[in-house]
C-alpha cells in the first residue's frame, strides 16, 4: 500500500499504524540541526504530524491506521526572524 509522506511516495504493509510514520520521520530527521537544538533546548522534537488535513495528536499514533493514499505531512512549530 502507498502513502505519501511531505509528498514523496511511501510503501506501508496493510494495517499499519500512524506511529509508524513518527518512527520514520524522527529517525531520517534526529540528526538535522534544527531537531538537534529543539530537543536540546525542549526535551522532544515538537514535529507536528498532519493526515489528509488534520493535525493528528499524539495518543491517536497507535491506533490510527494508514491507508491507501492518504497525505501525511509534518512541520516545525518553530520557524527563525
Amino acid at each position: 500500500m502507498k502513502a505519501c509522506i511531505n509528498c514523496k511516495e511511501q510503501e506501508f504493509e496493510e494495517g499499519t499504524t500512524f506511529i509508524e510514520v513518527v518512527r520514520r520521520v524522527r529517525e531520517a530527521k534526529k540528526d538535522e540541526p534544527m531537531i538537534k537544538a529543539i530537543v536540546e533546548k525542549t526535551g522532544k522534537d515538537n514535529i507536528i504530524f498532519v493526515l489528509n488535513g488534520r493535525v493528528v495528536q499524539p495518543h491517536e499514533y497507535e491506533t490510527l491506521e494508514i491507508k491507501e493514499g492518504d497525505d501525511i505531512r509534518w512541520i516545525h512549530p518553530f520557524f527563525g526572524g
